[in-house]
């Protein structure tokens, strides 16, 4: 029998999310930088046991539609380019659209999003990256993202970090 073997696509998907998310710091980072890009000028952060009670990201930038949140948890998905001319030319903090795939990957996510031209906003729960609820809300412009239990189907990943007080100071 060989030795060499592939991976599984879920396998591939945590050891890439591993990369891009590091610690609950990595998503602190990456959910700020997504405020920013999204043209907002007020974002509020909220850690309450970093990895295990949630970190919560609410902006009041340009915000998301059903479909665009559906696909913005999907790996490889951005606004932010288009095609390979843009790398020359870009203005934004992230842009390889890795950063919620990766989130998602490895927690429970939940989004509440509306776009200024929609009456009504969108909110959608994910758990390992898999969508488990979704609907249409009242919400106001921007987006919230909820991310709880960080790790909890990467224990590899966890075991490294520190304590949580050590944790919520980075």
């Amino acid at each position: 029998k060989s030795k060499i073997h592939l991976l599984s696509e879920e396998l591939v998907c945590k050891i890439s999310a591993g990369e891009v998310i590091e610690r609950p710091f990595s998503v602190v980072k990456e959910l700020v930088e997504n405020s920013i890009d999204a043209d907002s000028d007020e974002v509020t952060l909220r850690i309450d046991k970093v990895w295990e009670d949630g970190i919560t990201v609410i902006d009041n930038g340009c915000g998301l539609d059903k479909e665009d949140v559906r696909l913005a948890f999907l790996c490889h998905s951005t606004s932010k380019i288009e095609d390979e001319n843009d790398l020359n030319n870009i203005n934004t903090l992230g842009f390889r659209g890795e950063a919620l795939f990766s989130i998602a990957s490895v927690s429970r996510i939940s989004i509440k999003s509306k776009r200024a031209d929609q009456e009504i906003g969108y909110t959608a729960k994910f758990d390992a990256g898999k969508i488990i609820e979704d609907g249409f809300i009242g919400y106001p412009q921007g987006t919230s993202l909820e991310v709880r239990d960080l790790f909890f189907n990467t224990t590899a990943r966890k075991k490294f970090l520190k304590n949580v007080d050590a944790e919520q100071k980075k």
